[in-house]
C-alpha cells in the first residue's frame, strides 16, 4: 500500500534523488579519470597487465556511472 506523500516531503525526495545524482556524476568522473590513468600507466608497462585491465574496468566503470547520473537527469526534468 503506497501513501500519500505531501508537497514538502515529495520536494525533499526529489531534492535527494537530484543530490545523489550530482555526486554519482562526480564520482563517475573521478573513476573514469583514475581509469584512464591506470589504463595509460598499463599500456606503458605491459608486464603489468593487472593495471591495464583495472584501468579498463574503472574507466568503463566511471563512464557507466556518467551515464546513468545524465540519463536519470534527462528523467527527473
Amino acid at each position: 500500500m503506497k501513501k500519500d506523500l505531501s508537497d514538502a516531503e515529495m520536494e525533499r525526495k526529489i531534492e535527494h534523488f537530484q543530490r545523489i545524482i550530482r555526486w554519482r556524476s562526480k564520482l563517475g568522473w573521478f573513476l573514469a579519470g583514475i581509469g584512464l590513468v591506470f589504463f595509460i600507466i598499463g599500456l606503458r608497462n605491459l608486464q603489468n597487465l593487472i593495471l591495464l585491465l583495472n584501468g579498463f574496468s574503472f574507466l568503463g566503470y566511471g563512464l557507466f556511472m556518467i551515464w546513468q547520473a545524465k540519463k536519470a537527469k534527462e528523467k527527473i526534468s
